[in-house]
């Protein structure tokens, strides 16, 4: 079988993928949809054959992650949240949860999934850690005003179709100077422009053949049971498994993963409109993404791709100080009516 590139195909896709315009109808279909994927595959149980549930499942799991993801415990800077309100949306199997309540935060929980708030419930019951864990929607958090000191999320709420809602609700649940610490794929990236917009989709020829599929296993490092499946889907449609925005999907999390969207600074910045201080970090890079040579990259130059094209983006940010925000208000009050008072504004 031969797979035709569609004429839309360009080798450097330049539009954000985020469902900004669709309808509350298709918007919950497809919520239900990403409720089933991650209920059968909690974050990262896959990268591990311990027992599900064991002690030692949940440290090869953290073994892992920070291996792969080794500057993330700095990033979020686990020992500043002791005695502070932390939650956690999409906890996963709990990796940062136990890091959160082991530095002495007031820790909760937050997921989707039953599976997750299951296995991160069972790992502080090994651990004889105290937290709280919720089952719920961060498109409709189920927490008062202001019930927290500080947001956390790491690769979640590109996940769920109404992006910019979860950041109004994060918004709403923290306290007044509360932080916000939320991790999105990126779009201005490698991964995103080279390795789904170019390699990727050109991978596809190789998976029509039994012998591409086995190539590609040697190049990618992925399981022949997935790209088995992404074979599978490009079978059933060609040019809808091209299409970029099911590129993104499938290329991302698992070949039936059905949503991931990507965000730039400047889409960032306008979600976190009502905070002050945002501030955004570019982070990690996968060396399979340039094979051959990416695992053979020095740490420093994987840092430099990492810090300008990495698949990670960083926001931090906080919410506006009440009293911070009164005194704002009344000074630009103030200047308004001097302003008037000097016929500036009426020259204007």
């Amino acid at each position: 079988m031969t797979v035709s590139l569609p004429s839309s195909f360009k080798l450097f896709p330049v539009s954000e993928y985020f469902l900004d315009s669709t309808s509350s109808v298709v918007r919950s279909k497809i919520k239900t949809r990403v409720q089933r994927f991650w209920q059968t595959s909690p974050c990262d149980s896959s990268f591990t054959n311990e027992a599900p549930g064991t002690l030692a499942f949940f440290r090869s799991l953290d073994e892992h992650r920070y291996k792969v993801h080794w500057q993330l415990q700095s990033a979020v800077g686990f020992a500043r949240t002791a005695r502070l309100r932390v939650l956690e949306i999409g906890c996963g199997c709990g990796s940062e949860a136990e890091r959160f309540a082991r530095a002495g935060a007031d820790y909760t929980a937050i997921d989707l999934t039953n599976a997750a708030v299951s296995m991160t419930r069972r790992r502080f019951q090994l651990s004889n850690l105290q937290g709280s864990y919720v089952q719920g929607d961060a498109e409709n958090l189920p927490f008062p005003d202001g019930s927290f000191d500080l947001v956390y999320s790491h690769g979640v709420l590109h996940h769920t179709p109404d992006t910019p809602r979860t950041i109004r609700e994060v918004y709403r649940v923290l306290s007044p100077g509360g932080r916000a610490v939320v991790m999105l794929y990126y779009r201005d990236s490698f991964n995103y422009h080279v390795n789904l917009g170019i390699v990727r989709r050109l991978r596809a020829h190789l998976l029509t053949m039994e012998l591409g599929i086995k190539l590609a296993r040697r190049i990618f490092g992925e399981t022949e049971e997935d790209l088995r499946r992404h074979a599978e889907l490009i079978r059933q449609d060609p040019d809808a498994y091209l299409d970029m925005e099911n590129i993104l999907n499938r290329n991302t999390d698992g070949p039936d993963n059905p949503l991931s969207q990507v965000f730039s600074k400047t889409s960032a910045q306008q979600m976190f409109w009502q905070f002050e201080n945002v501030n955004t970090e570019v982070m990690f890079w996968n060396p399979n993404w340039l094979p051959g040579i990416g695992k053979r990259l020095p740490r420093s130059t994987e840092n430099w791709l990492a810090s300008h094209w990495g698949w990670h983006l960083w926001i931090y940010a906080q919410k506006r100080d009440l009293e911070s925000a009164t005194a704002k208000a009344t000074f630009a009050a103030r200047m308004f009516r001097r302003q008037r008072g000097s016929g500036f504004a009426a020259a204007a």
